[in-house]
């Protein structure tokens, strides 16, 4: 008998990651500033993180900004910033550029965050299966109806190709190309604010921005949740 698993998130692991000169490091001058940039998923987490910090210390400067896992990461590698945190483990051309720069790397796991599907409150699809997902955004499923949809054609929201999120669901949902079809947003705010426009949009975002201000559901977009065949 075939089993359905349903899930309202898709498993998405976040990586922090810091950097430092293994060269002249008793030269370099101490800063009393701190530097974040990077993944826009996690972006909401480390600046409750940091704004928890500096409750206890009012004196620190710490800012922190979003952008994307492969932009963090490169102003990392440029000295730019101090930390980058990234939904994604750092790829190995970033790896080489790092040791032919002199610079040690030390990643940290700092949480899991999670993927949720999301369309227009007014569609009236009800679950979808990952290969289902996968298929809408390869571009071998166009049209609702292909799912049990109204007869319309699919409005794909995806993030940019900088993004770690972009990265990590390619690899593990999609598992080849995005379709060409694909509209690449700025960030997870981005794909949230054109799917509650579009009746026929749908998007992946971290669940950080799937909830309001009291940590329910928003009423404005549609969570999917995902099915998997066992």
């Amino acid at each position: 008998m075939k089993k359905i698993i349903l899930f309202s998130t898709i498993l998405l692991v976040g990586v922090f990651v810091f950097i430092f000169l293994t060269l002249n490091q008793s030269t370099t001058p101490k800063k009393e500033s701190l530097v974040i940039k990077g993944s826009d998923t996690e972006v909401q987490l480390v600046s409750n993180l940091v704004e928890a910090f500096l409750e206890k210390n009012p004196k620190a400067d710490i800012s922190v900004t979003g952008g994307g896992s492969g932009v963090g990461i490169a102003a990392l590698l440029n000295g730019e910033i101090d930390l980058a945190n990234s939904s994604r483990k750092m790829e190995d051309k970033e790896l080489e550029q790092a040791k032919n720069k002199g610079l040690e790397i030390r990643e940290f796991i700092l949480a899991r965050d999670g993927l949720s599907i999301i369309v227009h409150p007014e569609n009236p699809i009800q679950q979808l299966l990952i290969d289902q997902i996968a298929k809408i955004y390869k571009g071998e499923i166009t049209n609702w109806k292909e799912v049990g949809g109204k007869d319309e054609k699919i409005i794909l929201y995806g993030r940019q190709s900088t993004s770690g999120t972009y990265v990590f669901f390619r690899n593990f949902v999609v598992q080849e190309d995005y379709s060409p079809e694909m509209l690449n947003m700025e960030g997870n705010q981005a794909i949230v604010d054109a799917v509650k426009a579009d009746k026929n949009g749908i998007g992946y975002v971290g669940v950080g921005y799937v909830k309001d201000e009291n940590n329910q559901p928003r009423g404005d977009i549609k969570i999917i949740p995902v099915a998997q065949d066992e």
